[in-house]
């Protein structure tokens, strides 16, 4: 009798024991989610507080700011043999005597820097034209705004170009994937690339002129083809080029035409080096030599 009650606590003790254990898990369970819960509050009160933070200071900033808006226009300027740049801005407040000026910078001041005076409508837009220089490569500038009140001079970024090519009438986007190219007893081929021709300025329509495609060697111009046109607006196909070459030469495939103004672009489509005897390679574009301009 004895030992049948000390089995039964036994079995009572071990019972209590896996119950506490439970109940120890099932607390530990409610904690952890607690914690949980706690630490995404805190994340997301934290997250709220930044957003709080970086909105009041974006409205700061914007109350600070000179310009409203603005906006720019580009053209040709062929008797400069630079681009015109007409930037027009909208302050936010101006008075009778302020005097407005555009800047261009370079990285780093690098490239030159040109300024123009803005003038004023009265209203509070002041424009004025910009001469960007071609002769220098294709550049990238930023613009900015200098505003005098009296003795008061504030200055501001306006934004940034990124390469003085986006600002020319001609564009020119390749098509068709990678050119063929063969190089076989000393003769170099190239063949099947098409370029399609577009401007920004005018989504609707481009004037183009004597466009053909052209094979260098080592920058050297060694044959020209007139671009055929296809049945897309302003698409160009090429046939074949073909030109002696050397091992070790560098042959590119480019596609030149002149806008309404006479202005003339080369753009570059592909190039390549002939190895040896059935190998030719592939080269990354040296597109900062791209494009050229020609202005006769």
């Amino acid at each position: 009798m004895e030992g049948r009650k000390k089995r039964d606590w036994g079995t009572i003790a071990a019972v209590l024991c896996v119950l506490l254990l439970a109940v120890n898990l099932w607390q530990g369970k409610r904690l952890e989610n607690l914690e949980r819960r706690i630490s995404e509050a805190q994340w997301n009160l934290s997250a709220e507080i930044k957003g709080l933070e970086s909105s009041l200071y974006a409205q700061a900033q914007e109350k600070d700011k000179l310009v409203q808006n603005w906006n720019y226009t580009s053209s040709t300027n062929m008797e400069k043999r630079c681009l015109d740049l007409t930037v027009s801005v909208v302050l936010k407040a101006w008075r009778e005597d302020t005097a407005a000026e555009a800047l261009w910078v370079g990285d780093g001041n690098s490239d030159g820097q040109g300024s123009a005076p803005l003038t004023g409508d009265g209203k509070g837009t002041f424009t004025g034209v910009l001469e960007i220089p071609l002769d220098r490569g294709m550049l990238e500038f930023a613009l900015v705004l200098v505003t005098r009140d009296g003795g008061d001079v504030r200055r501001e970024n306006l934004g940034g170009i990124y390469d003085t090519a986006e600002l020319l009438p001609v564009q020119c986007t390749y098509q068709g994937g990678r050119t063929t190219a063969e190089y076989m007893k000393g003769i170099f081929t190239a063949y099947g690339r098409s370029a399609e021709l577009y401007t920004k300025a005018d989504p609707g329509g481009i004037e183009t002129e004597s466009q053909v495609f052209r094979l260098r060697r080592n920058d050297e111009i060694v044959a020209e083809q007139a671009a055929e046109p296809e049945d897309a607006s302003n698409r160009y196909s090429c046939g074949k080029l073909t030109s002696e070459a050397q091992p070790g030469d560098r042959m590119a495939l480019t596609f030149f035409c002149r806008d309404e103004n006479g202005l003339g672009y080369e753009f570059l489509l592909q190039n390549w080096v002939a190895v040896a005897e059935r190998d030719v390679a592939y080269v990354d574009a040296e597109w900062e030599d791209w494009l050229k301009l020609t202005w006769n």
